[in-house]
């Protein structure tokens, strides 16, 4: 005789997972709503921006991911969403199938980060990033941030936060609003 617990069957439900999938160019937002419409949390990074033409401006929400959708799945959910034609790709590390899972951290540090940067966030891989110091931002819209710092020269620091799999987003952040974490071996 089958028993029902908790709509599993006795099994344990399944834990959800932030993984990235991509998308075809320029379609993040159109994705993110039709997953939205199945009822599956996702979340495509955006910033407000505002672009300058010859006769006026205008505000617009630039993805700062581009081809990147952040999906909260469980592992049975994930395999119906590697069906679906919009997903071209579930993102893994090199030579695996399986998801690479990012920590809900992680999502939460780039959502604040998102929302509080008065300059644009660039995304980048963790080559193009000298290794630095942890830090916490101090003062400003952006305080209580923790991070790596990283210099492109010396009067330009950028605070940045990893991204599993994907690398670090990055913003430019006055040298005075930040100072030095205790050192630890990795920055997540």
């Amino acid at each position: 005789m089958k028993t029902v617990v908790n709509g599993t069957n006795g099994r344990e439900a399944l834990s959800k997972r932030w993984v990235a999938v991509v998308v075809k160019m320029y379609s993040e937002k159109k994705v993110s709503e039709a997953l939205t419409a199945m009822d599956v949390e996702n979340y495509v990074p955006v910033q407000e921006e505002i672009r300058q033409w010859s006769d006026r401006k205008k505000k617009i929400e630039k993805v700062v991911i581009p081809t990147v959708v952040f999906v909260k799945t469980d592992k049975e959910a994930e395999k119906r969403l590697r069906m679906l034609s919009f997903i071209l790709k579930v993102i893994s590390y090199p030579g695996r199938y399986d998801a690479a899972v990012i920590p809900d951290e992680q999502i939460e540090r780039l959502k604040f980060m998102l929302r509080n940067a008065k300059e644009s966030v660039e995304v980048g891989n963790g080559v193009q990033l000298m290794i630095g110091e942890r830090v916490r931002v101090v003062r400003g819209p952006m305080q209580g941030l923790e991070g790596k710092l990283c210099y492109n020269n010396i009067d330009d620091p950028q605070i940045a936060i990893h991204i599993e799999a994907l690398g670090y987003a990055c913003v430019r952040i006055a040298r005075e609003d930040i100072e030095p974490l205790p050192s630890q071996t990795e920055c997540r």
